[in-house]
């Protein structure tokens, strides 16, 4: 691995080198400096509290998914940021709840600023599964780009953000902001319909309910 990917470094260091199904023996070298300047963002004790949460699925290959829970762990990156963008001056990646089984489901972070305390989920919808098939159609034929935002994502968006909100209000201090931030992985042949990504936001704006912010990063 390139020496100026620490953090990247950093996290296979503490993965299981040796296993063959490890990411970085399998997928690596791959152009990840924009994760890498993502994850420069987190201070020190974040990342390791992040690292740490991701290590278990470095070796973690899925047959259909691959290696999603990685980078769906990952992804918790964005929210940071995301809040740091926000003007947040500390942030913190809440630990799970694991005084007993069965604890309650937390948020992944806590945000804190003068005059504002938020709590942040993040949640990654990734492609359907018939879109990862190996029958799959675009593989083989012309991608027929939709008209419209199919309504099985739109049902996947709203019971995404329902199971969000339940982490962010079994919070038990007091917060003035509650924000779901949603990564979105388009399917094959949605990427290239640009006019889905506005009725994404679109849709999205609906979702803010109830005294819960929702932020969305479609990715292509």
């Amino acid at each position: 691995m390139l020496p100026h990917f620490l953090r990247l470094r950093d996290l296979f260091e503490h993965s299981d080198r040796e296993n063959p199904k490890n990411y970085f023996n399998v997928e690596f070298p791959l152009p990840l400096l924009e994760d890498e300047r993502r994850f420069a963002k987190i201070d020190s004790a974040s990342w390791e509290v992040l690292r740490d949460k991701a290590v278990p699925y470095v070796s973690i290959d899925d047959p259909q998914r691959n290696y999603q829970q990685l980078w769906n762990t990952l992804d918790e990156a964005r929210g940071y940021n995301f809040l740091a963008d926000q003007g947040y001056d500390r942030i913190e990646f809440i630990k799970p709840d694991k005084s007993k089984k069965g604890g309650k489901r937390l948020p992944d972070l806590i945000g804190y600023k003068i005059g504002s305390t938020a709590l942040l989920e993040v949640k990654t919808i990734n492609e359907s599964c018939d879109n990862l098939a190996k029958d799959a159609s675009w593989r083989n034929v012309a991608v027929t780009v939709p008209q419209n935002l199919p309504e099985a994502l739109t049902h996947k968006i709203s019971a995404t953000i329902e199971d969000a909100k339940i982490q962010l209000e079994s919070y038990p201090y007091p917060t003035d902001r509650k924000i779901v931030f949603l990564v979105i992985r388009f399917d094959h042949g949605h990427k290239t319909g640009w006019h889905l990504y506005s009725e994404l936001k679109d849709f999205i704006a609906t979702q803010a309910k109830g005294g819960i912010e929702v932020f969305h990063e479609p990715l292509l």
